[in-house]
């Protein structure tokens, strides 16, 4: 388990901006970390690309087909012919779009996500086409599993860079398994509080629209409002997990009890850090397409696996700095 206490002690809670530098320099002690999301970005735009576009395309198209019979009727639907066509021409766009998106990316895919970039180019030459759902629910499985662990291993070296402990990528290495069962124990947590409280709240919104449709949209409205609600107060779980090593219910305990206490200066990190990562993220889009391949690429690459790195990290300094001690038991309590 990691205790930031020693670097609570270091330095008292600092403003945002403050805090936004310490993560950058806690990823500079940790240089390592970055080689995760370097290699992983150069595998996704160098190593072969998987399409599932085989499998897409009549899946779409069954899709469609269900669709228009159960939304209009098999006689009605003929006298829809506008409908019929932005049916026909959305099924087409996807099936499009599913050719450009390589299956690998899976591998950034999930709570504990690397930093990647959503455009990088890809070889038309050396393309690999998933023809059966066994392989592609393999291939996929595989893809997401690997991808919690290195997730897992980076976030592991981030939090040892934040705490300011002493220890590498093997220090980082050990805590990965429970790191990562713990975070999908939270993530079951999550999705079961979402089914139990609020597909009944979106049925019921649903049955309210059929008699009175502005009592709906405020519902609607409501509804926005605590998944808001929800995000903000939960941004901090995986950070607990990692700095703390709290459990999937301790976790969101801590994260929700660390909000509640630092409501504005959370929030204020959490606008800062999507405005950073959005605006970078374009800059990053324009550098691989503008520039001449392979250096746009290649600056993009590191350009975003250093900034995102330091956003991650400077959420972990915020935990850190504001968390409130580990009780001499060894409890987990909100920190």
């Amino acid at each position: 388990m990691h205790h930031p206490q020693t670097a609570r002690r270091e330095a008292s809670p600092t403003g945002v901006i403050e805090t936004l530098s310490a993560g950058y320099a806690a990823v500079n002690r940790q240089l390592w970390v970055l080689s995760l999301p370097v290699l992983l970005n150069l595998f996704l735009w160098l190593g072969p690309h998987v399409s599932y576009s085989p499998l897409v395309g009549p899946a779409l198209t069954d899709a469609t087909e269900w669709t228009r019979q159960i939304a209009f009727g098999p006689r009605r639907a003929l006298r829809n012919p506008d409908v019929l066509n932005q049916l026909e021409q959305s099924r087409q766009w996807l099936i499009a779009q599913s050719d450009d998106v390589n299956g690998f990316q899976a591998l950034a895919w999930g709570p504990l996500a690397v930093p990647s970039l959503d455009l990088l180019p890809g070889s038309a030459d050396d393309v690999a086409f998933v023809n059966g759902w066994g392989d592609g629910v393999a291939l996929l499985g595989a893809c997401v599993g690997l991808g919690l662990l290195l997730g897992g291993w980076f976030y592991g070296g981030l939090a040892v860079a934040s705490s300011g402990e002493r220890g590498g990528a093997l220090t980082a290495g050990r805590r990965v398994p429970r790191a990562v069962i713990d975070v999908l124990g939270l993530l079951a947590v999550l999705i079961g509080a979402s089914v139990l409280l609020g597909l009944p709240i979106v049925l019921l919104i649903g049955f309210t629209a059929l008699v009175s449709p502005p009592v709906a949209v405020l519902g609607g409205l409501l509804l926005l409002a605590g998944l808001l609600f929800a995000i903000v107060h939960l941004f901090f779980a995986i950070a607990a997990i990692f700095v703390s090593g709290a459990g999937p219910l301790g976790a969101i305990q801590r994260s929700v009890g660390l909000v509640r206490r630092h409501l504005w200066p959370s929030v204020a990190l959490m606008v800062l850090t999507w405005l950073i990562l959005a605006g970078m993220g374009r800059v990053w889009d324009l550098l691989a397409s503008d520039l001449q391949s392979p250096y746009g690429v290649v600056l993009g690459i590191l350009g975003n696996a250093y900034v995102a790195s330091g956003l991650i990290a400077a959420g972990m300094v915020f935990y850190i700095q504001r968390s409130e001690p580990v009780s001499a038991s060894g409890a987990v309590t909100p920190s």
